[in-house]
């Protein structure tokens, strides 16, 4: 499922949430970088959305609506390859069907068909509409959540980045503030009620 979403937030955000991507030791704190006097921190994104319950919520939501979805679709399916069938199967007895009969079979086909065909495009906008608000809203959690624990730490800047990539490398600030030294991913998780435990 996670797979999914992120398919649909590289398209929607910036954020590469969910990548699978090795996770940071929480023990290690990441040191103050500074630039012209100011100091910032950052948090690993992938990290926070791979921790984050509300993420795993939306896993959960975005699965049963589609098991939902799914069952419903197959029954339409089933239905409209039995019309089918016994409409393919008139054919063959042209003789014990009047033209009126036939063509009264071959329109319910269609009309099934048109209406399972209907019914995928609406479910799968409605999914796609569920997991975008979905991460917009988990999004401004991180969001504001940054912006508190930067408060509560006193942080110039507080950068977005991913495990595997350069400090440097495709920085988004979420919150600019008074200056600040670690990696501050495990503080918002437990400021957003997802607290990661410490190995000792």
């Amino acid at each position: 499922m996670k797979k999914i979403i992120l398919s649909f937030l590289i398209a929607l955000v910036s954020f590469s949430s969910f990548s699978q991507t090795k996770k940071p030791a929480t023990t290690t704190q990441a040191k103050a970088k500074s630039t012209n006097g100011f100091k910032w921190a950052y948090i690993y994104e992938d990290y926070v959305f791979d921790n984050y319950n509300k993420v795993k919520t939306l896993d959960s939501e975005v699965k049963k609506k589609q098991e939902i979805y799914q069952e419903a679709f197959n029954k339409m399916a089933l239905e409209y390859q039995t019309k089918n069938l016994d409409y393919q199967n008139s054919m063959k007895n042209l003789d014990s069907m009047t033209t009126e009969k036939l063509n009264a079979k071959l329109k319910n086909v269609q009309e099934i068909k048109s209406a399972t065909e209907a019914f995928q495009r609406e479910t799968e906008k409605e999914i796609q509409q569920m997991i975008g608000d979905g991460i917009l809203k988990i999004k401004e959690d991180i969001k504001k959540t940054a912006e508190k624990v930067a408060n509560q730490k006193g942080y110039k800047y507080v950068i977005l980045r991913n495990k595997n990539e350069s400090l440097m490398s495709g920085k988004t600030i979420l919150y600019a503030g008074d200056g600040g030294r670690d990696n501050i991913s495990d503080a918002v998780l437990a400021a957003l009620g997802s607290p990661v435990a410490v190995k000792k």
